[in-house]
């Protein structure tokens, strides 16, 4: 009897002595899957931290909404402008038929530059006429009526940069006409004429893409 107890004994300190290896193996395993999520809180938590500090842009609304204001009141006024100008080259137009002092070719030039700036305004007022209509003065909105205001600046230069081309042969054939009937040299007229065209021109181009600058700036805000 003794015997047996002993067999069992023996095979019972067998049976723990081949557990131990794989237990420790577990603890083992255990302590390294702890250890690993110990420095994936930590990374994680640096990371969030750094990212935390960045600095982040902030929109200042008053601001924003204060400058929309500006440049709307701004393009209303341009607007007012452009229709004061246009009425005056028609009347000017009509008054030199009526009064047949001024010449034929200063009549041409004056009537076709009136019809270009008659279809330049029917053009600028679709477009003005499109944002303004939902303009108000609400916070929520302020970003929204910026990028608009944006847009609409965009396409005013646009039209605008467009303009010269009808532009551009009117005013050479007019220099060109005068020209024949003065003895002065017609280069420098010319020079003139086209040099302050496309000064003109490059000032709106410069605006057009300072517009479309702050246009990208603002739909990185929204």
């Amino acid at each position: 009897m003794s015997e047996e107890n002993s067999k069992a004994k023996i095979a019972s300190e067998t049976e723990k002595s081949k557990e131990l290896p794989t237990q420790a193996r577990a603890d083992k395993q255990k302590d390294e899957q702890t250890e690993s999520t110990e420095i994936f809180d930590e990374t994680w938590a640096k990371l969030s931290d750094d990212w935390q500090s960045q600095a982040t842009p902030k929109t200042d609304i008053q601001a924003l909404m204060k400058r929309t204001r500006r440049r709307t009141r701004g393009a209303k006024l341009c607007f007012a402008l452009n229709i004061i100008a246009t009425f005056g080259l028609l009347v000017v137009f009509l008054y030199g038929i009526y009064d047949g002092q001024w010449g034929e070719p200063v009549n041409i030039y004056i009537g076709f530059g009136g019809l270009f700036s008659l279809v330049f305004i029917y053009f600028e007022a679709k477009i003005r006429f499109a944002i303004w209509s939902q303009l108000c003065d609400s916070p929520e909105k302020a970003i929204d009526h910026a990028i608009a205001g944006s847009e609409s600046s965009m396409r005013y230069m646009w039209i605008t940069k467009l303009s010269f081309l009808p532009f551009i042969p009117l005013v050479n054939w007019f220099v060109y006409t005068v020209s024949q009937t003065s003895d002065k040299a017609a280069l420098p007229a010319y020079l003139m004429a086209n040099g302050f065209m496309l000064v003109v021109y490059l000032f709106v181009d410069y605006l057009y893409r300072k517009r479309k600058k702050e246009y990208q700036q603002l739909l990185q805000m929204k």
